[in-house]
């Protein structure tokens, strides 16, 4: 009854807002994308493809239409997701440092010991590793033991280093957590801690990220055939301050014009995508390189956006710069200005699909028809008919999402092109043929007129 009652009331709310059903022409249109829309669901929700966007010619998205079987227009509404607050710092507190636990015990004759000091409290304040016969190991430290002590019931999710010594390094860490010293769990595998410098420029990944965890003491330790962890002078761990993201679905754009002296990098236009991150990745091999990335706005180009770019190949893992914040939802093409010539680097977008709720009051199946200069669907406001199924289905109901399928060209590049306005050519005929019948007058009358005294 609550699924007939909801199909009803969507059906008359589409009848109020259109009471005749619009045919869609698809020589319109420049794409075509099939809905697997959810069966018996008079509304649904898609997400807008990267190649929809591509072909879009205004911002506000208003050349996308749905349509039924027979080609009848379907009244849709555009959904923005909000853009997620500013990334905050996170919460850095002093952690003691790391106790270190000797190598190469396998070296050490006879049977062995471990021994652990540690407070009535629970602080670890001593550990070391002696054969039977009293000898200590002297190599290198292979792990280190870390005591977060009462800051552990708060969780954290992350380690920072201060590295002792200014010199380079890079190394991949295996970090375990344990409550008792006894039992250990695994957290995170082969995470990159890095110092490197190049022509002046020196890049850094002294941060640890893991998966927020209560253990008390946490054991780090480098991926066999990796070098030793550096001395530091403090340690510090880390804790976010909101919650995670949902990722991000990306755009990876290739160099499509290079200058003459290789310092600027165009790249295709790709619509009004709701970009919210973007990579410059390298074109090839190791390296670092500054940026700066362009946007162009009427006939000028603007800065959006610099940074450094690097790469760097640890243990067969490839490592690169972190991606950085870039709101942006313009139609202009971008374009990247290098501080020296390089191969190419790509472009790589990260944002978040608009979605397109449609009221479907048609005969499936239902296609999503995008990009053209000559028509503009105005969307229809569905903000009290998506609360009046709330107030059936409950308040947590969302649309359910529909998959859309591979891009069908329609007109192409045709449906891009805009429209000659007639109107305005001819008002200029108009004024050209004006200002010829003046000019010929004036030239009929200084002819005809008497010779001066």
């Amino acid at each position: 009854m609550t699924r007939h009652a909801v199909r009803s009331l969507v059906f008359a709310m589409a009848a109020a807002v259109s009471a005749a059903p619009v045919l869609a022409s698809e020589e319109d249109f420049a794409l075509a994308f099939p809905i697997d829309a959810p069966a018996d669901a008079p509304v649904f929700a898609i997400e807008l493809p990267a190649e929809a966007y591509a072909t879009l010619t205004t911002p506000e998205l208003a050349d996308l239409v749905v349509v039924d079987a027979q080609g009848r227009e379907q009244p849709i509404s555009l959904h923005r997701p909000p853009p997620p607050a500013p990334p905050q710092a996170p919460e850095a507190f002093a952690l003691p440092l790391p106790i270190a636990v000797p190598g190469d015990a396998a070296s050490l004759p006879g049977a062995l010991e471990l021994h652990v000091r540690r407070d009535a409290e629970g602080t670890l304040s001593a550990l070391d590793l002696r054969s039977v016969d009293g000898a200590a190991n002297g190599s290198a430290p292979a792990e280190w033991l870390i005591d977060v002590g009462a800051e552990a019931r708060r969780g954290l999710d992350g380690l920072r280093l201060r590295p002792q010594s200014d010199a380079d390094f890079r190394t991949l860490v295996d970090i375990r957590g344990s409550d008792d010293l006894v039992h250990w769990e695994e957290l995170q595998s082969a995470l990159p801690v890095l110092r490197a410098s190049s022509d002046g420029q020196r890049i850094e990944r002294l941060d640890l990220r893991f998966a927020r965890t209560t253990h008390r003491y946490l054991a780090l330790r480098p991926v066999a055939g990796e070098s030793a962890l550096p001395a530091v002078v403090a340690l510090e761990g880390l804790r976010r301050r909101e919650a995670e993201r949902a990722p991000l679905a990306s755009r990876v754009l290739e160099a499509v014009a290079v200058s003459e002296d290789g310092l600027s990098v165009d790249f295709a236009r790709f619509g009004p995508l709701p970009v919210q991150q973007a990579e410059v990745r390298l074109g090839n091999g190791d390296g670092i390189l500054e940026y700066r990335i362009e946007e162009q706005v009427s006939e000028r180009w603007q800065t959006v956006a610099s940074g450094t770019a690097w790469r760097l190949s640890i243990g067969g893992e490839t490592l690169e710069a972190a991606p950085m914040p870039l709101w942006r939802s313009g139609m202009g093409p971008l374009r990247i200005q290098l501080a020296q010539p390089a191969p190419p680097p790509s472009l790589v977008l990260g944002y978040a699909p608009d979605l397109v709720i449609v009221m479907a009051n048609g005969t499936p199946p239902f296609r999503l028809l995008a990009g053209s200069a000559h028509r503009r669907q105005p969307t229809v406001g569905m903000d009290d008919a998506l609360a009046a199924i709330r107030r059936r289905q409950g308040a947590e109901w969302q649309p359910p999402l529909a998959g859309v399928g591979a891009a069908r060209t329609l007109a192409g590049a045709e449906a891009l092109v805009p429209p000659t306005d007639v109107g305005r050519w001819g008002l200029w005929a108009v004024l050209g043929l004006g200002a010829l019948i003046v000019g010929g007058l004036a030239v009929r009358l200084l002819r005809s007129a008497p010779p001066a005294d």
